[in-house]
């Protein structure tokens, strides 16, 4: 009768279904290092609880030759009334290994965790953080054949992270077979040899680390810039992404170019406008602009603004032309950032506002200079 109520229900479920994993077929060595690269949805962690077992495929086979210790979701394998004493001889259990083994491993279990006293206290009560030092202390601990880890590589406190990819990679280096969900790009790269990017399901690409990450980068940014200018045709952009991180009387509103698609041929001068608004009789500060590489986050660009002249804006909303000379970038997505800093030049600016630019050079350059003061021209528009 249930079955049949909540088909009654439902009677569109069969719409709802999608295959979260489709047709991936792929070997992984023993030893390999491997992390898995993809947005939310893309099937990362469903082929992790494939591998490990905790689902089943409805199609297909999957095969494991050695023991595996999962780290997919903080506090998977504990049982809450238990101890965390009593949780560690319940995973050891569950990995094949005797009492008295398990019992020689709690000191080495208990330095790792660092939870004190609280591992005589039932799990139930644990913080997600200490949740997240037991199950990595039990096993790490166990010296698994595969270490499998999603979710747990992103919480907690930063020292502990370390610690836990410092282990990892001892572990690699030992010959575990590492499995990992890419969280961080700097932690992804430390860890891992090989990197598979799934996107719907399915594999796009399998490769070197580097090549798959700089890859799935360059797809996100250009994901962004998309987004980010969907224009009617003709239309000039204008980009309104302010935030206030000093001062709430000054923001950049906007930054647009004088370009339907916002592409730079870097051969030539680029012209931009950023509109600012002051809600005070006046502010005075200091005007910074900055061409950052989108897929590596890395500033090529930048005035050397600590040094210019303070400028003052006046009250009410005023557009600013700035003028960056030719540059040897190589082709491909940047941002520019222009900010507003206090007078000072203090560490935190007052109004932030990015544009995303498609770069055509046909110039190929590694890196480019940093500009000067001179090479970048801030000055009021008066069109």
């Amino acid at each position: 009768p249930w079955a049949r109520w909540f088909a009654i229900s439902t009677p569109h479920h069969d719409a709802l279904r999608r295959m979260v994993i489709d047709d991936v077929s792929l070997t992984i060595a023993k030893g390999e290092r491997i992390a898995l690269i993809g947005n939310n949805g893309a099937g990362k962690s469903t082929l992790l609880k494939l591998i490990s077992n905790i689902l089943v495929p409805d199609a297909g086979t999957i095969t494991v030759h050695g023991r595996i210790s999962s780290l997919l979701e903080l506090g998977i394998g504990f049982h809450p009334e238990m101890t965390g004493i009593e949780n560690i001889y319940f995973y050891g259990a569950m990995m094949g290994l005797r009492r008295p083994e398990v019992t020689a491993l709690l000191p080495e279990i208990e330095a790792f965790a660092e939870i004190g006293a609280y591992i005589q206290q039932p799990v139930k009560m644990y913080s997600s953080g200490m949740y997240q030092r037991l199950a990595f202390a039990s096993a790490f601990a166990m010296h698994p054949d595969i270490l499998i880890a999603d979710e747990g590589l992103s919480v907690g406190d930063a020292t502990f992270q370390q610690k836990c990819l410092n282990r990892i990679e001892d572990l690699g280096k030992q010959g575990t077979t590492i499995l990992v969900v890419a969280h961080s790009a700097a932690a992804t790269m430390r860890i891992a040899s090989r990197g598979i990017w799934l996107q719907n399901g399915k594999i796009h690409q399998d490769g070197p680390i580097a090549q798959v990450a700089e890859a799935y980068a360059s797809h996100m940014t250009l994901e962004a810039f998309e987004r980010a200018n969907a224009t009617l045709p003709g239309e000039i952009h204008r980009v309104s992404s302010p935030y206030l991180l000093f001062s709430e009387s000054i923001r950049v509103s906007a930054v647009y170019m004088q370009s339907a698609n916002n592409s730079w041929d870097a051969t030539k001068p680029l012209i931009l406008h950023a509109d600012v608004d002051v809600s005070t009789p006046a502010y005075v500060g200091r005007m910074r602009v900055r061409i950052i590489g989108a897929a590596e986050n890395t500033p090529v660009v930048e005035n050397d603004y600590i040094a210019t002249t303070v400028r003052v804006f006046k009250h009410g909303k005023q557009t600013v032309r700035i003028t960056v000379p030719p540059q040897s970038l190589k082709p491909g997505l940047y941002r520019i950032g222009v900010a507003i800093f206090t007078a000072e030049g203090a560490d935190r600016e007052a109004a932030n506002s990015t544009l995303f630019v498609r770069v055509t050079n046909p110039h190929t350059a590694p890196d480019a200079a940093w500009l000067t003061t001179e090479a970048i021209v801030i000055e009021d528009d008066d069109a």
